[in-house]
């Protein structure tokens, strides 16, 4: 839901980026992915720590509750050039948008079909989208990131 709601938006508030996926559905695939990376629907995870770490300088003692925030880490300006850039031709978008390693999200396959199909319909199918509200109303989580509800303004439908 978030990954589909984040994405309308995204496409909405780049009318450029809309008209190019209404255009060339086959790029649905990347246009995912960098949206997995720009405005990921899960921005935070938890997670224990097995054993003492150290990272970055940090000891982090075993047992220790640790917050990862994926969102920050798919921004980071050391591995992705123009991190706050929306950019669906950026190579080798290797992000955290459904976490990573044995803790990869088990729906994900499923996701990124869902959410390339919405999109792609949704820019082939709506005449003259515009937000009614921009921002939109946010959900209360600091967990998963997406519109509360997204008002969204069109001329028509095509079938």
């Amino acid at each position: 839901m978030n990954l589909i709601s984040n994405g309308v938006l995204t496409l909405l508030r780049r009318p450029q980026a809309f008209e190019r996926l209404r255009r060339q559905p086959a790029l649905a695939p990347a246009f995912v992915e960098e949206l997995l990376r720009y405005e990921p629907p899960v921005h935070i995870i938890y997670r224990g720590s097995l054993c003492d770490i150290e990272i970055g300088g940090v000891r982090i003692p075993g047992g220790s509750s640790v917050q990862l925030v994926l969102a920050s880490a798919n921004r980071d300006p050391s591995r992705f050039e123009r991190p706050d850039v929306f950019d669906p031709d950026r190579p080798h978008n290797q992000h955290f948008g459904f976490g990573g390693g044995i803790h990869s999200c088990f729906g994900a396959p499923l996701a990124r079909m869902e959410a390339q199909i919405a999109l792609s319909e949704l820019t082939r199918r709506l005449v003259s989208p515009e937000l009614v509200e921009d921002p939109p109303p946010y959900q209360l989580n600091p967990t998963l990131r997406g519109p509360r509800e997204l008002r969204v303004a069109i001329k028509g439908v095509i079938e």
